[in-house]
């Protein structure tokens, strides 16, 4: 009788045991979450390439005897421009500040023919042949789109003409003149460290005598007020940086 029982107590426990192997053998594995990307990091410098168009306005001053018969000379430029840009970004949280300078090669260019109570006419142009700023930008990011606003320093080199259409007087005048800036623009970055941008930038050259050849060994000399607005699509490629901001569990 005791072996007996001493037997089914010995069967009952091997039994509850074996059950208990196959319900934890049956459990379900669990893994580690797969990292989340939680944002996109725009810290690190960057080169790229940009086209567009720009227009502005000029206002030519006479100084000399043909400014008694003619007001000042107010025209529209516009045209084409290409060329390159590069820079830095830091990102903290969502706000990007960063520093760019640029260059374009331009054909914005314009001209005035204005009668004379003499019996002539006069006309004068003016042509932005390159462009370039220095500023510094501070953008607000959401992941993978930035929008930023720029402040800085602006130059270009300008090519002038002054001809009488009677051929008597022709003379032309270059200069490289300085102003400011401003823009905003708005940034994608669409593949890995690639990203595109469209811009557009003010700048204020404001007004500067320009001399040009002489007249009978009189002075030439005109006042010129510059401005010039322009939009720009860009291609950029950043180098540095972390890409996607990714959070590990």
């Amino acid at each position: 009788m005791k072996k007996s029982f001493v037997a089914g107590c010995v069967l009952s426990a091997f039994i509850g045991s074996s059950a208990m192997a196959a319900d934890l053998a049956a459990r379900p594995v669990y893994k580690a979450a797969p990292p989340v990307e939680v944002g996109y990091d725009w810290s690190g410098l960057y080169l790229g390439g940009h086209i567009g168009y720009g227009w502005g306005n000029t206002d030519v001053t006479d100084h000399t005897v043909f400014g008694f018969f003619i007001p000042t000379q107010k025209f529209d430029t516009k045209g084409f421009l290409g060329g390159v840009q590069g820079g830095w970004n830091y990102q903290f949280g969502h706000f990007v500040l960063g520093s760019e300078v640029d260059f374009s090669w331009s054909d914005v260019k314009g001209d005035q023919t204005s009668a004379l109570v003499i019996g002539d006419s006069i006309t004068r142009s003016s042509k932005a042949k390159w462009m370039g700023t220095a500023t510094t930008r501070l953008g607000y990011a959401w992941d993978r789109v930035l929008v930023y606003s720029k402040l800085g320093a602006a130059w270009a080199h300008f090519d002038y003409s002054d001809n009488l259409a009677s051929g008597i007087y022709s003379s032309t005048a270059s200069e490289t003149r300085s102003g400011w800036t401003v823009g905003t623009g708005i940034e994608w970055a669409f593949a890995g460290n690639w990203s595109a941008k469209v811009e557009y930038d003010y700048m204020d050259f404001g007004r500067r005598t320009v001399d040009f050849a002489p007249v009978a060994f009189i002075p030439v000399g005109l006042d010129v007020d510059q401005r010039i607005s322009q939009v720009k699509v860009g291609l950029n490629y950043r180098f540095g940086g972390m890409g996607p901001v990714v959070a590990k569990y």
